[in-house]
């Protein structure tokens, strides 16, 4: 290898990148073998890179301090390795512009980059994408979400994100595919920029992987370790339960956020209720939109020149039968009740489990459990619009608890890591 060489998927965002970053990371010795080093220690040095590169979150003390000169690192790492080649994956880098383009070319020039961008339906995409910006801290209701994204396609997109349409903003920036073939085509010939397609149908679960493997040349066998974990997607209830409070926390910064919310709440709690609960649902218009988008995605793909790995008819151009439908009725108060009730039992039983590792780490007797009533709300079942506000009035409160004993037990240890978000034995 006379140069160094980095495969680098930068997306794009809910396109199976979890499942693929796990498989890397659990399979990572076997792909070293193989001539292929997932970089740094663990994925999160690839998210800290990327925070920095783009200046993500910097409005957070703590990210910030985390992230300030991790893109250097990267760099240095993936320039000091000859013998084999550097794997990153990192769906933010999805949001690179123009400006910012131009310091990953100087930064990377001499390197040999692959550029790989996984591509899905946006029938698929777009009720995944609301979830999470819902797990982002976003406010938006599904409905506004839809008309949102339905006006992305409008030659003044721009003009309405910069009034305040986070659909259309947050749709342009993480389904805009054309942009992201036109801004890596900067850094790589077309040679070295692959289009993976997401299978439409996942009737072989490792499809992806093999066809993503293809991309990079590896042998798709090398990786024998299923991934470690999932990325769950939420119901339409447990989204609408986030979204509300939302609505509450604002102003929490994003480390407290996604160290009580977005995970373990939304990850874990919540997500163990997908099997029964509806997903959300297009209505007709976006289900037109999303095959019509689907069309430009395709004839993008082919004027970049970019390398297809799959099918491009897995964009299918033509709105499905049972996608044809009217607005849908959002989750009722019962149902959304029902989904902050699962919330309660875990955040209490988290709330345990950081106040005896703040004990622990302080070197104290284990405080006594809380002596509070629970909410009558927690033991009934269905419930009017006046228990769903209560029952989110009562988890904001916990939630804020949660943060603040958090931040307590950080200050006992110096492992940004340290959580006490799993079951232990104590």
């Amino acid at each position: 290898m006379t140069r160094p060489v980095l495969h680098l998927h930068v997306g794009a965002m809910k396109t199976g990148t979890t499942y693929l970053q796990e498989l890397m990371v659990v399979n990572r010795d076997a792909l070293a073998e193989a001539g292929f080093v997932f970089v740094g220690p663990g994925w999160s040095r690839q998210v800290r890179a990327v925070q920095d590169l783009l200046h993500l979150d910097q409005h957070d003390p703590q990210i910030a301090a985390l992230s300030a000169g991790a893109w250097d690192e990267l760099v240095a790492e993936v320039r000091g390795r000859r013998d084999a080649a550097s794997l990153v994956s990192m769906e933010f880098l999805s949001f690179t512009r123009r400006r910012r383009m131009t310091q990953v070319v100087r930064d990377l020039r001499g390197v040999e980059v692959h550029v790989v961008l996984t591509v899905r339906d946006v029938t698929s995409t777009i009720p995944a994408q609301w979830q999470t910006s819902i797990t982002s801290k976003r406010t938006h209701t599904w409905e506004e979400f839809q008309a949102g994204v339905q006006r992305a396609a409008s030659p003044v997109w721009a003009a309405h994100a910069v009034r305040g349409d986070t659909g259309v903003r947050e749709f342009r920036r993480t389904q805009d595919v054309a942009r992201m073939l036109r801004t890596w085509g900067r850094l790589v010939p077309p040679e070295r920029l692959t289009v993976v397609t997401v299978p439409v149908e996942r009737r072989d679960p490792d499809e992806l992987w093999q066809r993503f493997a293809t991309a990079i040349g590896v042998d798709p066998a090398v990786a024998t370790e299923p991934p470690s974990r999932s990325n769950p997607s939420l119901g339409h209830a447990s989204t609408e339960l986030v979204r509300r409070l939302n609505v509450t926390l604002e102003g929490t910064l994003p480390w407290d956020y996604n160290r009580t919310v977005k995970s373990p709440l939304a990850t874990r709690f919540l997500g163990n209720r997908r099997a029964i609960e509806e997903r959300a649902h297009l209505d007709a218009a976006t289900a037109r939109f999303a095959a019509d988008w689907n069309r430009s995605t395709r004839e993008a793909i082919v004027a970049s020149g970019a390398q297809v790995v799959g099918d491009l008819d897995d964009l299918p151009v033509e709105p499905a039968a049972d996608t044809l439908r009217e607005a849908a009725h959002g989750p009722d108060a019962a149902a959304v009740l029902d989904a902050a009730r699962d919330a309660w039992s875990g955040l209490t039983t988290l709330h345990e489990r950081r106040r005896r590792r703040i004990a622990r780490l302080g070197d104290q007797p284990r405080p006594d459990p809380v002596d509070a009533p629970v909410p009558d709300w927690v033991g009934s079942t269905g419930g009017t619009d006046a228990d769903l506000d209560r029952a989110v009035v009562d988890l904001t409160t916990l939630v804020r608890t949660l943060m603040r004993l958090r931040r307590e037990m950080m200050e006992l240890t110096t492992d940004e890591t340290d959580d006490a978000d799993e079951p232990d034995s104590a």
